[in-house]
């Protein structure tokens, strides 16, 4: 494996009470956008792949951690289960310091890159251990080097209010209705293999086409 070219794909998606309303499709757009992720690993394999799952609500739930793309899992009802409100700040803070622990030294020198997409319907309400000023203060320091991006999808939400309070580039910030989830996770699932494609050509992936 070419770590140079390792993708670390990190999903991280609100299971909170309020995505009751459109379970049904959400689960179906997340299996098919992990199903979308095995397909482009196949059309890129000079590009490593690696993809973790972060559920959250009041705490984050970490589902599965750094698997090859091909061996994603088909998930059911019994791993995407809806409670609670919405810890947004707690799930992007755990996330990013687990990837850090576990790939901080490739990261330093530049073997691989990292790709943290969020999904939420609703606004911060529930962390403890995170603030804004905290996040968005990381998430900035983390794009600038180059090897870190963050995109975030808000549903049903001012999503640019949302992220903007993330220090979230504009052009990684993408508005859905939550009745278009699926065709939501598709759309997401294309601009990896966008990014892989610029990855390529020497470039930084330069967000969702709007």
């Amino acid at each position: 494996m070419n770590k140079q070219n390792a993708t670390h794909y990190h999903i991280v998606l609100d299971k909170s009470g309020s995505m009751q309303t459109h379970y049904k499709e959400t689960l179906e757009g997340l299996n098919e956008k992990l199903l979308s992720i095995k397909a482009i690993q196949g059309r890129n394999a000079d590009q490593p792949i690696y993809v973790s799952l972060t559920l959250f609500s009041d705490t984050p739930e970490l589902v599965f951690e750094n698997l090859p793309a091909a061996e994603l899992p088909v998930l059911t009802e019994k791993d995407y289960v809806l409670d609670g409100m919405t810890g947004l700040l707690d799930a992007i803070g755990t996330v990013i310091n687990r990837m850090k622990y576990a790939l901080g030294r490739d990261l330093k020198e530049k073997n691989g890159t990292v790709m943290i997409v969020i999904f939420t319907d609703g606004g911060e309400n529930a962390s403890r251990m995170f603030k804004f000023s905290e996040i968005s203060s990381t998430i900035k320091n983390l794009e600038a080097s180059g090897n870190w991006n963050f995109a975030f999808i808000g549903a049903d939400i001012d999503a640019w209010g949302a992220a903007s309070q993330l220090n979230m580039q504009q052009s990684r910030v993408y508005s859905s209705a939550k009745a278009d989830i699926k065709e939501t996770m598709h759309y997401a699932a294309s601009t990896l293999e966008e990014a892989l494609v610029q990855k390529r050509e020497g470039k930084i992936w330069k967000g969702f086409n709007k």
